[in-house]
């Protein structure tokens, strides 16, 4: 039966937007087609439905989704034939690293009807302006959040018996690595950076669970803020490195140099800090044990939460304006060349077969 996984390569974050779809897939690909295009061109639903005919095919499939519309998909990889799409326009332009060998341009922009777009012209300046502030408002509420993350970080390691934390996590070390590995011969980036949750316009979106799901050694990770998840996890990936895995790093949607996750592909296990890792078989790793909260921070968390809040509204804005866009666009283009080129190049990702 087919595997699907769900990721977000980028992340509407308190460092603005964060880009990881050059971690899509790596170079010992067989190729990677980069679609180039416009709002409402067609680009989501030709990586969406040539994944569900991977998945009908039995394929193992990762969608990665749009972080300002998660509804909408910014790229796809087939794991067994290492073949990917992916959404190559701003704010995530890619461009080819080895042009026809293992990287392809789709340009969907051909299909315009330039003449008839340019009736439009005037409302799609004012709708990409709106956006443009929309973003502007978001990023600048979320970037707010981050003194206040780092005020509660600071007050709660004071907090913390530092020496349980160690020796909590050198015990865990010993235990997570004990096991030999149960699946070898894995190809792909050593170490991939990637975001399995991210706030969206329809507020915080978690897909953590479809990593989860299927993975033979859970570990929860519990912990207030400042309580050395983060730590924990970074030196648990860093004996994964000395011991040559495969790992995926996710990382917190709001904080993006702090980590939520951490897959471990040789040992087919996996530490999470999201609560989604409690609906499965699981183990606990309580850093929780060590802190003494005696909840004086509780209006710092209520205003850490206001601004996030706040910062969706934002993009909630955004999205409405790219909207608008797509919905001039969609006037204006051949959808029949599009879906031409759906089919082509369904086809050919098929030749890669064995």
């Amino acid at each position: 039966m087919a595997n699907v996984r769900r990721f977000f390569p980028g992340g509407n974050t308190s460092a603005g937007f964060v880009s990881y779809h050059d971690n899509i897939i790596d170079l010992d690909r067989n190729m990677l087609y980069i679609l180039k295009g416009m709002p409402g061109g067609g680009k989501s639903s030709l990586m969406r439905e040539i994944g569900e005919n991977a998945v009908k095919e039995g394929y193992n499939v990762e969608f990665h989704h749009c972080p300002s519309d998660p509804n909408s998909i910014d790229g796809i990889v087939i794991a067994d034939l290492k073949v990917g799409i992916v959404d190559g326009t701003a704010p995530h332009i890619i461009d080819p690293i080895h042009p026809g060998l293992i990287d392809k341009i789709v340009d969907l922009s051909q299909f315009i009807d330039s003449q008839l777009l340019k009736l439009y012209k005037t409302e799609l300046f004012e709708a990409k302006q709106i956006n443009k502030n929309a973003y502007r408002r978001a990023f600048n509420l979320f970037r707010s959040s981050r003194p206040i993350y780092d005020e509660i970080e600071s007050s709660n390691k004071a907090k913390v018996d530092f020496n349980g934390v160690n020796k909590l996590t050198k015990n865990a070390i010993e235990r997570i690595f004990s096991n030999e590995p149960i699946i070898t011969n894995i190809s792909g980036i050593k170490v991939r950076h990637l975001f399995s949750a991210a706030y969206t316009p329809e507020g915080f979106v978690d897909y953590t669970s479809t990593i989860i799901d299927g993975v033979k050694d859970r570990y929860y990770l519990k912990g207030e803020l400042g309580t050395g998840k983060t730590t924990f996890l970074k030196r648990i990936a860093e004996e994964a490195i000395i011991r040559n895995y495969h790992i995926e790093i996710m990382y917190n949607p709001l904080v993006p140099d702090k980590v939520d996750s951490l897959f471990i592909k040789e040992l087919n296990t996996i530490i999470s800090t999201t609560k989604e890792t409690k609906n499965y078989i699981y183990t606990t790793i309580d850093l929780d044990e060590y802190f003494d909260d005696d909840g004086a921070n509780k209006e710092d968390y209520n205003l850490l939460n206001s601004l996030v809040e706040k910062g969706i509204e934002g993009l909630a804005g955004a999205k409405e304006a790219h909207f608008l866009m797509e919905s001039v666009y969609k006037k204006c283009i051949d959808y029949n060349g599009v879906n031409d080129i759906k089919k082509k190049l369904w086809e050919e990702i098929q030749e890669y077969k064995g």
